[in-house]
Protein backbone atom coordinates (compact mmCIF):
# COMPACT_ATOMS: atom_id res chain seq x y z
CA UNK A 1 0.00 0.00 0.00
CA UNK A 2 1.20 3.82 -0.97
CA UNK A 3 -0.06 7.33 -0.53
CA UNK A 4 0.89 10.22 -1.79
CA UNK A 5 3.05 12.48 -0.18
CA UNK A 6 1.07 15.14 1.56
CA UNK A 7 2.40 18.31 2.63
CA UNK A 8 -1.31 20.31 3.81
CA UNK A 9 -3.81 18.70 5.62
CA UNK A 10 -4.41 15.17 6.20
CA UNK A 11 -7.34 13.06 7.74
CA UNK A 12 -6.64 11.81 11.34
CA UNK A 13 -9.90 9.98 11.93
CA UNK A 14 -7.67 7.27 12.30
CA UNK A 15 -9.75 3.81 13.01
CA UNK A 16 -8.91 2.22 16.24
CA UNK A 17 -7.80 -1.12 16.39
CA UNK A 18 -6.53 -2.80 19.46
CA UNK A 19 -3.08 -1.40 19.47
CA UNK A 20 -2.05 1.39 21.34
CA UNK A 21 0.21 4.26 20.60
CA UNK A 22 1.98 5.76 22.45
CA UNK A 23 3.45 8.96 21.83
CA UNK A 24 6.33 10.50 23.67
CA UNK A 25 6.80 14.55 23.93
CA UNK A 26 8.30 16.91 25.33
CA UNK A 27 9.08 20.96 25.02
CA UNK A 28 13.06 20.45 24.79
CA UNK A 29 15.16 17.63 24.10
CA UNK A 30 17.42 15.84 26.29
CA UNK A 31 13.94 15.62 29.19
CA UNK A 32 14.23 12.08 28.97
CA UNK A 33 11.77 10.92 26.44
CA UNK A 34 13.95 8.42 24.21
CA UNK A 35 15.31 7.39 27.71
CA UNK A 36 11.71 5.96 28.21
CA UNK A 37 10.45 5.26 25.29
CA UNK A 38 13.45 2.98 24.87
CA UNK A 39 13.03 0.96 27.98
CA UNK A 40 9.19 0.71 27.51
CA UNK A 41 9.32 -0.73 24.12
CA UNK A 42 11.79 -3.74 25.15
CA UNK A 43 9.99 -4.27 28.34
CA UNK A 44 6.81 -4.87 25.76
CA UNK A 45 8.50 -6.61 23.53
CA UNK A 46 10.02 -8.90 26.70
CA UNK A 47 6.46 -9.48 27.60
CA UNK A 48 6.06 -11.30 24.18
CA UNK A 49 4.02 -7.79 22.49
CA UNK A 50 4.47 -7.09 18.76
CA UNK A 51 6.51 -4.07 19.31
CA UNK A 52 7.85 -1.01 17.21
CA UNK A 53 9.90 1.92 18.13
CA UNK A 54 9.64 4.06 15.95
CA UNK A 55 11.62 7.56 15.92
CA UNK A 56 10.73 10.95 13.85
CA UNK A 57 13.11 12.81 16.29
CA UNK A 58 15.23 12.86 13.51
CA UNK A 59 17.27 16.13 14.21
CA UNK A 60 18.64 14.42 17.68
CA UNK A 61 18.37 10.66 16.69
CA UNK A 62 19.16 8.42 19.51
CA UNK A 63 17.19 5.10 19.56
CA UNK A 64 19.37 2.74 16.96
CA UNK A 65 22.62 4.14 18.73
CA UNK A 66 21.23 3.78 22.19
CA UNK A 67 20.06 -0.04 21.67
CA UNK A 68 22.92 -0.54 19.25
CA UNK A 69 21.08 -1.51 16.47
CA UNK A 70 22.20 0.02 13.43
CA UNK A 71 21.25 -0.85 10.39
CA UNK A 72 22.80 0.38 6.28
CA UNK A 73 19.43 -0.20 4.80
CA UNK A 74 17.01 -1.06 7.40
CA UNK A 75 16.26 2.72 8.79
CA UNK A 76 13.80 5.90 8.95
CA UNK A 77 16.15 7.88 6.01
CA UNK A 78 16.42 5.10 3.42
CA UNK A 79 12.89 4.80 3.65
CA UNK A 80 12.73 8.61 3.25
CA UNK A 81 14.54 8.64 0.59
CA UNK A 82 13.40 5.94 -1.52
CA UNK A 83 9.43 7.44 -0.68
CA UNK A 84 11.09 10.93 -2.24
CA UNK A 85 12.63 9.04 -5.53
CA UNK A 86 8.86 7.60 -5.98
CA UNK A 87 7.16 10.78 -5.28
CA UNK A 88 4.59 8.35 -2.82
CA UNK A 89 5.62 6.91 0.71
CA UNK A 90 6.75 3.01 0.11
CA UNK A 91 5.55 0.49 2.30
CA UNK A 92 7.79 0.23 5.65
CA UNK A 93 8.20 -3.60 6.08
CA UNK A 94 11.53 -3.68 4.51
CA UNK A 95 13.23 -1.03 6.28
CA UNK A 96 11.88 -2.32 10.64
CA UNK A 97 14.84 -3.98 11.65
CA UNK A 98 14.69 -6.40 14.55
CA UNK A 99 17.61 -8.65 16.36
CA UNK A 100 17.47 -11.50 13.94
CA UNK A 101 17.34 -9.22 11.00
CA UNK A 102 20.28 -7.56 12.64
CA UNK A 103 22.46 -10.53 13.40
CA UNK A 104 21.85 -11.59 9.82
CA UNK A 105 22.92 -8.52 7.94
CA UNK A 106 25.32 -6.86 10.21
CA UNK A 107 26.66 -9.08 12.71
CA UNK A 108 29.91 -9.84 10.71
CA UNK A 109 30.46 -6.49 10.31
CA UNK A 110 29.87 -5.28 14.51
CA UNK A 111 31.28 -8.42 16.16
CA UNK A 112 31.67 -6.36 19.06
CA UNK A 113 27.99 -5.75 19.50
CA UNK A 114 26.74 -9.23 18.70
CA UNK A 115 26.05 -10.18 22.74
CA UNK A 116 23.90 -6.59 22.79
CA UNK A 117 21.80 -7.56 20.45
CA UNK A 118 21.51 -11.29 21.23
CA UNK A 119 19.53 -9.57 24.19
CA UNK A 120 17.17 -7.62 22.55
CA UNK A 121 13.86 -9.38 22.22
CA UNK A 122 13.11 -10.27 19.01
CA UNK A 123 9.62 -8.71 18.93
CA UNK A 124 10.92 -5.11 19.16
CA UNK A 125 11.06 -3.71 15.89
CA UNK A 126 13.43 -0.44 15.05
CA UNK A 127 12.30 2.29 12.87
CA UNK A 128 14.39 4.82 13.62
CA UNK A 129 17.34 6.96 11.65
CA UNK A 130 20.27 5.42 11.53
CA UNK A 131 23.87 6.12 12.99
CA UNK A 132 25.06 5.99 10.20
CA UNK A 133 22.96 9.21 9.01
CA UNK A 134 24.86 12.38 8.60
CA UNK A 135 23.45 14.79 11.27
CA UNK A 136 23.46 17.62 8.36
CA UNK A 137 21.28 15.58 6.50
CA UNK A 138 18.52 15.37 8.59
CA UNK A 139 17.29 19.04 7.72
CA UNK A 140 17.20 17.82 4.29
CA UNK A 141 14.64 14.78 4.78
CA UNK A 142 11.27 15.09 3.23
CA UNK A 143 9.45 14.78 6.67
CA UNK A 144 5.30 15.54 5.88
CA UNK A 145 2.46 15.33 8.15
CA UNK A 146 0.78 12.44 6.79
CA UNK A 147 3.69 10.67 7.84
CA UNK A 148 2.57 9.81 11.27
CA UNK A 149 -0.67 8.35 10.41
CA UNK A 150 0.96 6.14 7.22
CA UNK A 151 3.02 4.75 9.86
CA UNK A 152 0.82 3.40 12.01
CA UNK A 153 -1.61 2.69 9.86
CA UNK A 154 1.03 0.25 8.21
CA UNK A 155 2.36 -1.38 11.34
CA UNK A 156 -1.30 -1.48 12.71
CA UNK A 157 -1.82 -3.87 9.10
CA UNK A 158 1.66 -5.65 10.13
CA UNK A 159 -0.46 -7.09 13.16
CA UNK A 160 2.05 -4.62 15.72
CA UNK A 161 0.26 -4.70 18.83
CA UNK A 162 2.62 -1.32 20.82
CA UNK A 163 3.83 1.35 18.85
CA UNK A 164 5.96 3.94 20.08
CA UNK A 165 6.75 7.57 18.58
CA UNK A 166 9.12 9.71 19.79
CA UNK A 167 8.45 12.80 17.97
CA UNK A 168 10.50 16.47 17.78
CA UNK A 169 9.86 18.60 20.47
CA UNK A 170 9.37 21.54 18.23
CA UNK A 171 5.78 22.16 17.38
CA UNK A 172 6.63 23.24 13.90
CA UNK A 173 7.91 20.04 12.51
CA UNK A 174 5.34 18.81 10.65
CA UNK A 175 5.20 15.03 12.33
CA UNK A 176 4.79 16.62 15.73
CA UNK A 177 1.02 17.46 15.73
CA UNK A 178 -0.73 15.15 13.70
CA UNK A 179 1.37 12.17 16.23
CA UNK A 180 -0.30 14.29 19.29
CA UNK A 181 -3.35 13.69 18.30
CA UNK A 182 -2.68 9.92 17.21
CA UNK A 183 -1.68 9.05 20.41
CA UNK A 184 -3.90 6.11 22.71
CA UNK A 185 -1.30 7.01 25.01
CA UNK A 186 0.24 10.78 25.68
CA UNK A 187 3.27 11.30 27.39
CA UNK A 188 4.58 14.81 28.37
CA UNK A 189 7.75 14.58 29.73
CA UNK A 190 8.73 18.12 32.47
CA UNK A 191 11.43 18.17 34.36
CA UNK A 192 10.52 20.88 36.72
CA UNK A 193 12.14 24.00 35.40
CA UNK A 194 9.92 26.62 35.94
CA UNK A 195 10.18 27.65 32.34
CA UNK A 196 9.49 24.49 30.88
CA UNK A 197 6.30 23.88 32.87
CA UNK A 198 4.93 27.15 31.71
CA UNK A 199 5.49 25.87 27.93
CA UNK A 200 4.34 22.81 28.70
CA UNK A 201 1.28 24.02 30.33
CA UNK A 202 0.49 26.31 27.25
CA UNK A 203 0.60 22.99 24.74
CA UNK A 204 -1.26 20.50 26.88
CA UNK A 205 -4.42 23.97 27.34
CA UNK A 206 -3.87 24.01 23.23
CA UNK A 207 -3.71 20.39 22.87
CA UNK A 208 -6.94 20.08 24.80
CA UNK A 209 -8.65 22.69 23.17
CA UNK A 210 -7.91 21.43 19.94
CA UNK A 211 -8.71 17.82 20.63
CA UNK A 212 -11.09 17.51 23.06
CA UNK A 213 -10.61 14.98 26.04
CA UNK A 214 -7.16 13.38 26.14
CA UNK A 215 -7.76 9.89 28.09
CA UNK A 216 -4.32 8.81 27.78
CA UNK A 217 -2.71 11.59 28.98
CA UNK A 218 0.02 10.94 31.20
CA UNK A 219 2.53 13.61 32.84
CA UNK A 220 5.84 12.24 33.76
CA UNK A 221 7.99 14.78 35.89
CA UNK A 222 11.50 13.44 35.29
CA UNK A 223 14.18 14.07 37.94
CA UNK A 224 12.41 16.28 40.35
CA UNK A 225 10.24 14.38 42.42
CA UNK A 226 9.90 16.62 44.57
CA UNK A 227 8.53 19.61 42.76
CA UNK A 228 5.50 17.69 42.30
CA UNK A 229 2.92 19.80 43.70
CA UNK A 230 4.46 22.94 41.99
CA UNK A 231 4.57 21.77 38.66
CA UNK A 232 1.07 20.58 38.72
CA UNK A 233 -0.12 23.73 39.58
CA UNK A 234 1.55 25.00 36.60
CA UNK A 235 0.48 22.78 34.08
CA UNK A 236 -2.97 22.48 35.42
CA UNK A 237 -2.71 18.62 35.27
CA UNK A 238 -1.63 15.84 37.54
CA UNK A 239 1.62 14.18 37.92
CA UNK A 240 1.29 10.45 36.62
CA UNK A 241 4.79 9.38 38.37
CA UNK A 242 8.18 10.99 38.90
CA UNK A 243 11.14 9.51 37.59
CA UNK A 244 14.11 9.67 40.42
CA UNK A 245 17.64 11.32 39.35
CA UNK A 246 19.29 7.70 38.34
CA UNK A 247 22.88 8.24 37.83
CA UNK A 248 23.04 4.55 36.57
CA UNK A 249 21.43 5.43 33.53
CA UNK A 250 24.16 7.33 32.29
CA UNK A 251 26.56 4.06 32.90
CA UNK A 252 23.99 1.73 31.67
CA UNK A 253 24.13 3.55 28.80
CA UNK A 254 27.37 3.05 28.23
CA UNK A 255 26.25 -0.93 28.01
CA UNK A 256 23.70 0.02 25.99
CA UNK A 257 21.75 -1.37 28.50
CA UNK A 258 17.91 0.38 28.18
CA UNK A 259 16.66 1.83 31.76
CA UNK A 260 18.23 2.77 34.59
CA UNK A 261 18.33 1.18 38.53
CA UNK A 262 15.16 -0.51 39.86
CA UNK A 263 12.97 2.54 40.92
CA UNK A 264 13.57 4.09 37.30
CA UNK A 265 12.59 0.64 35.92
CA UNK A 266 9.76 -0.05 37.97
CA UNK A 267 8.22 3.09 36.60
CA UNK A 268 8.47 1.42 32.83
CA UNK A 269 6.91 -1.61 34.68
CA UNK A 270 4.17 0.04 35.91
CA UNK A 271 3.52 2.02 32.52
CA UNK A 272 3.57 -1.00 30.63
CA UNK A 273 1.41 -2.64 33.42
CA UNK A 274 -1.33 0.35 32.70
CA UNK A 275 -1.68 -0.46 28.94
CA UNK A 276 -2.58 -3.44 29.76
CA UNK A 277 0.68 -5.62 28.42
CA UNK A 278 0.30 -8.29 30.71
CA UNK A 279 3.56 -10.75 30.66
CA UNK A 280 2.36 -13.38 28.28
CA UNK A 281 6.57 -15.26 28.21
CA UNK A 282 9.75 -15.35 30.31
CA UNK A 283 12.69 -14.41 28.53
CA UNK A 284 16.39 -15.24 29.81
CA UNK A 285 17.88 -11.71 30.53
CA UNK A 286 21.23 -11.36 31.18
CA UNK A 287 21.45 -7.31 31.89
CA UNK A 288 23.62 -7.85 35.17
CA UNK A 289 26.29 -4.94 34.53
CA UNK A 290 28.94 -7.29 32.86
CA UNK A 291 31.34 -5.13 30.18
CA UNK A 292 29.46 -4.72 26.91
CA UNK A 293 28.14 -2.31 24.16
CA UNK A 294 30.66 0.49 24.34
CA UNK A 295 32.53 -0.32 27.36
CA UNK A 296 33.29 -3.92 26.01
CA UNK A 297 34.58 -2.36 22.51
CA UNK A 298 36.44 0.06 24.17
CA UNK A 299 38.15 -2.21 26.52
CA UNK A 300 39.73 -3.93 23.78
Amino acid sequence: MTTEMMDDTVNISFAKTNNKVIVGWSCESGMGVNTFLNAAAVESARRGVKTALVELDVLHASTSISLGMSHRTRNLETWLAKSKESSKLRDIRDYLVNSKLWMQDMASSHPGLVSVISELPEDLYLFAPSQFMDRFQAHSLPMSKDMPYFIIEQLSELGFEAIYLDIPSEMLMPVTGVSLKLASELLIFVDGHVAHSVYTGQEIKRMLSNNGDQRGLKIILNRAPGLAPAVEKILGQPVWKSLPDDPTITEKSLDLIPGGGEKYNSVVNSFVDTIGFKKKKIQQQTNDGSKKGLKRLFSR
